[in-house]
């Protein structure tokens, strides 16, 4: 039983990362193939139209430089399966740089960790979403530890003209191995550049 429970143990804190990063492999692979395939748009980058993909596939790259999250692979969904490939986009929310909230959870301790480090962002850091026709630059303005269920994290904010605002919502468990709570990061988007239609190595 000892010897199991230790299988156990490593397999959930090194064999889940093995099975990611071969899935982000895969994914940064795929969105290659469609950002080549057509050129980013020119014009205004704000005026991007958003794009759409079916669950489980590759919809941006993320970096968070503070907590050294480099190119990971943003998946539509963020169902079991689609947590196991990377950081998941929340369906219910905006697309990247759209006038709302852009909602990302991820793994924190299993699966390639992407958020193991999310704890140490704090008011001022940025976060970049990369996509064919745009980057966004958030900047981050808050965080909070909140219950699994009070979902309004992810609602979307306005300013104070009424209108919505660009924003982003980053959630994990909290604390780390355990799922009792959910650290919550928020930011707003604070500059937009045209995209190269590269995706990083």
């Amino acid at each position: 039983m000892g010897s199991f429970v230790l299988y156990f143990l490593v397999y959930q804190l090194v064999g889940t990362n093995a099975v990611t990063n071969a899935g982000q492999s895969d994914l940064r692979n795929e969105l290659q193939r469609e950002w080549s395939a057509q050129p980013a748009p020119r014009g205004d980058p704000k005026r991007a139209a958003p794009r759409k993909v079916a669950r489980g596939k590759a919809l941006a790259v993320l970096d968070i430089p503070k907590i050294r999250l480099d190119n990971k692979v943003v998946v539509e969904g963020v169902g079991r399966e689609e947590l196991r490939k990377g950081p998941g986009h929340v369906p219910s929310t905006v697309s990247p740089g759209q006038p709302g909230t852009f909602g990302v959870s991820g793994h924190r301790t299993t699966y390639g960790a992407p958020f193991y480090r999310l704890d140490e962002l704090a008011r001022g850091d940025t976060i970049t979403v990369v996509t064919r026709a745009a980057i966004y630059t958030y900047t981050v303005t808050r965080t909070a530890i909140v219950r699994p269920v009070d979902t309004q994290v992810l609602d979307n904010v306005r300013g104070p003209n009424g209108k919505l605002k660009p924003t982003i919502t980053l959630t994990t468990c909290h604390p780390r191995y355990s799922a009792r709570q959910r650290l919550v990061i928020f930011g707003d988007l604070s500059f937009t550049s045209a995209g190269t239609g590269k995706v990083a190595a």
